[in-house]
């Protein structure tokens, strides 16, 4: 009696060691397979079809009226490939003009960036780029002395940008970048001039503006972004 129980306890120990080596051979596959699928998702990101939006912060320096100016604003992005990003930005910026006056410059348009490292955008790692575009601007320039009529002109230009910026990936959706470029105004003239009223002594501001005449105006772009990831435009 004792041979059979001997046999089966002999046969059941097999059929368990089979059943526990076919479960590891296909753990092991499942393991390289979701490795596998990790590092396809980390290679293909970055590689186009990202949409993102962000807001901006500005600082307009080294302009026709000695003035630095402070602006806010909103852009998206898309991705088309690895190395090439556009962004499509709009930004309102003021200027002080010494107490006496202030500027008011709108800018809508779009910049496209190369990324010229063929690095994937990874969390803490910093990717530059060039950058270049286009844009429309509103401007309108307004006196502050009130012991007169107040006076203001304005104007419509369009102008190109260039320059440099760089991200820095916060995580695996939101980057904030820094990016400086020059920008170059075609458009009338528009020129202020101090003066000192010789009644009250009072300094004022005299707006003059050349409308028959065009004239390019340039000043560099400081701005600061956080971006964030929504979707997948390739999926």
């Amino acid at each position: 009696m004792r041979t059979p129980n001997i046999l089966l306890f002999f046969f059941l120990f097999s059929v368990h060691l089979f059943a526990q080596e076919k479960n590891n051979s296909l753990i092991v596959p499942a393991a390289k397979i979701g490795e596998e699928s990790a590092m396809d998702n980390k290679n293909k990101s970055g590689e186009g079809g990202q949409f993102s939006l962000g807001m901006r912060n500005t600082i307009s320096a080294f302009g026709a009226s000695g003035y630095n100016g402070l602006g806010y604003g909103g852009q998206f992005r898309i991705r088309f490939a690895k190395k090439l990003n556009t962004e499509w930005y709009a930004d309102w910026i003021t200027t002080d003009l010494g107490g006496l006056g202030k500027r008011e410059d709108g800018h809508i348009g779009w910049s496209v960036m190369f990324y010229p490292l063929s690095q994937s955008p990874e969390k803490g790692k910093f990717s530059p780029y060039l950058l270049a575009g286009h844009c429309f601007d509103y401007t309108k320039v307004s006196t502050n002395w009130t012991s007169f009529l107040p006076d203001s002109k304005h104007r419509l230009s369009t102008a190109v940008q260039m320059g440099l910026g760089a991200n820095y990936m916060l995580g695996e959706k939101t980057d904030v970048s820094l990016s400086a470029q020059y920008m170059s105004h075609l458009g009338n003239e528009i020129e202020t001039e101090k003066k000192t009223s010789e009644i009250s002594g009072e300094k004022y501001l005299v707006i003059n503006q050349e409308k028959s005449t065009l004239g390019l105006e340039g000043h560099l772009l400081i701005t600061l972004s956080i971006n964030f990831i929504i979707a997948d435009l390739k999926k």
